[in-house]
């Protein structure tokens, strides 16, 4: 028989114990902030009809980066991409019945099929955290914020490590209107264009800006125009209030675009300011008709809302950087050693174990009836920090010790 190969399929990963419990400690963390600023968690299935995802997704992902079949019932299906399809989905289904303002999150494991690259796996998990009807953005939209400082402060990380930058979609098609006199297609060509100025050279992006307009590239804040000057002033005051709060590392970046088929307000990404990996980790932002997609939904029901998600694999990065990590703990609390193959000492070792998880305690049971100087290197390798040795001499007197490794 033909010896099978152990590489698992391109683009994941195996999570061995120790790797859970780093990607746990993450989730953890996510967690227990979210839920500090009263948001509850929501989960589905990572499968959805396809459907959803042609509709409201863009061409891209759909037909390069989806992990897509036919089932047994004829159905195209879809291993979600993405997780914000799937809550317009379920907020649609029960919109009566839920109480807005929604402050929901969830930590999906999603598929998308492209290069595998640093901060980018073809399975991932991401946060996803989203404030949904909401009628007064701007306190909303700083509300985010904060949430995402205090996120990355709580892994201990400090403002100096990294910079939140944000736009606005209602700005960008202020000046797409007003001074480029785009039309819809030409002010996606350009979107997309600025969303890679960073990743391409000055050149580059000069030749590929020539293509598509004669207007001399402007800073935003240098346009005359009512609308502009407008929604520049609104950006400038999230910032300031974000400042008096004592987030300093936010600013305005007029080259951040993202989500062309979802945002239509402020925009924000989160950069690493680690010179070896001055990326974007995240980022998310404002939209609005959400659920306008489904049957259900009458023409004048609106939900807006903002949101963001954060992948565990730049994270993971991030934190691995600047060592942030917490010390690899062991969840089993005791190993204990049964050094005898005798079957009443096995029985004697069973009831302690059993004594001692009733006491709360995590134990494993080695039976290999290995040397005490053995039982005591397994534990010491494995992270574990105390020991029980059960043997005749334990056996016969009915006691055990704990020792601390």
């Amino acid at each position: 028989m033909k010896k099978l190969k152990t590489e698992n399929y391109k683009g994941v990963r195996d999570f061995y114990p120790r790797d859970v419990f780093f990607q746990e400690c993450i989730f953890e963390t996510w967690k227990k902030t979210v839920k500090s600023f009263g948001f509850e968690e929501y989960n589905a299935s990572l499968l959805e009809n396809s459907e959803i995802y042609k509709a409201k997704t863009s061409e891209e992902i759909i037909n390069n980066q989806t992990y897509s079949f036919i089932d047994r019932g004829d159905r195209e299906v879809t291993l979600r991409p993405e997780m914000t399809p799937t809550l317009a989905r379920m907020i649609a289904a029960k919109k009566r019945e839920l109480s807005f303002p929604l402050r929901l999150y969830s930590i999906p494991n999603c598929f998308r099929y492209e290069r595998p690259q640093r901060g980018r796996m073809r399975e991932f998990w991401q946060l996803n955290v989203d404030i949904l009807n909401v009628k007064n953005d701007k306190f909303y939209d700083i509300e985010i914020i904060k949430l995402i400082n205090k996120i990355l402060l709580n892994f201990k990380a400090t403002s100096s490590d990294f910079t939140i930058k944000i736009n606005s979609r209602t700005l960008l098609n202020s000046v797409y209107e007003n001074y480029y006199e785009f039309n819809e297609n030409e002010a996606l060509t350009f979107q997309r264009l600025l969303d890679k100025k960073d990743k391409i050279t000055q050149v580059e992006f000069s030749k590929e800006y020539e293509k598509i307009t004669d207007k001399e590239y402007k800073d935003i804040s240098d346009i005359d125009d009512k609308k502009v000057k407008k929604e520049l002033s609104y950006i400038n005051e999230i910032i300031e209030v974000c400042k008096n709060t004592g987030i300093t590392n936010i600013e305005f970046d007029q080259n951040i675009v993202r989500g062309f088929d979802y945002y239509t307000g402020i925009v924000f990404e989160v950069f690493d300011n680690d010179p070896e990996n001055n990326r974007a980790l995240f980022g998310g932002g404002r939209y609005s008709n959400l659920i306008d997609l489904f049957e259900s939904v009458k023409d004048d029901v609106n939900i807006s809302g903002i949101g963001f998600g954060i992948g565990d694999v730049p994270m993971m990065n991030f934190l691995e950087s600047r060592n942030l990590l917490p010390e690899f703990v062991n969840t089993t609390d005791i190993l204990l050693g049964v050094i005898s193959d005798n079957q009443k000492v096995i029985d004697y070792a069973d009831m302690v174990a059993t004594e001692l998880r009733d006491q709360g305690k995590n134990v494993s049971i080695n039976y290999d009836n290995k040397k005490v100087g053995d039982i005591m290197k397994i534990t010491e390798k494995n992270g574990i920090k105390n020991v029980v040795i059960i043997g005749e001499k334990e056996c016969e007197e009915k006691v055990y010790e704990i020792k601390e490794i």
